[in-house]
């Protein structure tokens, strides 16, 4: 979850981030991620987020189908099968390129976190998990709306 520093103090208020993203404006291999995960019928996606320092990441965590939640692992092997099991990219070249070709599995887990940092990006923002501070939380992606919404912890 976002936490901003107020007033150059050191203490650091909670803030809900929330943003858009329109499907088109995806970079292509997220825009392919997209368009699987909409023809199995996802309608929400489930991703976490941290960062701190130089480095911010972002995760898949689950999807809702129909009227149940798929966790990431499950979502990973079923998806392994398909087109996104045997996609490549110069990204995934380059991630993998000291650790040999990439299974199915690492391939599919590749895309769909690259496609959770993306939408990362479209709600905290380009650099987001950069800075003197450490940050983490979780969001809810509408991928029929475009409504990206932070979830705040219980």
């Amino acid at each position: 979850m976002p936490y901003f520093k107020d007033d150059g103090q050191r203490n650091y208020e909670y803030k809900l981030a929330s943003g858009q993203f329109n499907p088109e404006n995806l970079d292509p291999d997220s825009r392919q991620v997209f368009d699987i995960l909409r023809e199995l019928g996802v309608k929400l996606v489930y991703c976490r987020y941290n960062g701190g320092g130089d480095e911010g990441f972002a995760q898949l965590s689950g999807i809702k189908l129909e009227d149940r939640i798929v966790e990431f692992d499950e979502l990973k092997y079923q998806l392994a099968d398909g087109s996104l099991g045997t996609k490549t990219s110069e990204y995934l070249r380059s991630y993998y390129s000291y650790f040999g070709e990439p299974s199915r599995e690492q391939r599919v887990e590749f895309f769909l976190d690259l496609f959770a940092s993306s939408l990362a990006t479209h709600l905290l923002g380009e650099g987001y998990g950069t800075g003197e501070y450490s940050m983490k939380g979780s969001f809810r992606a509408n991928l029929v709306t475009g409504e990206i919404i932070d979830q705040q912890k219980e």
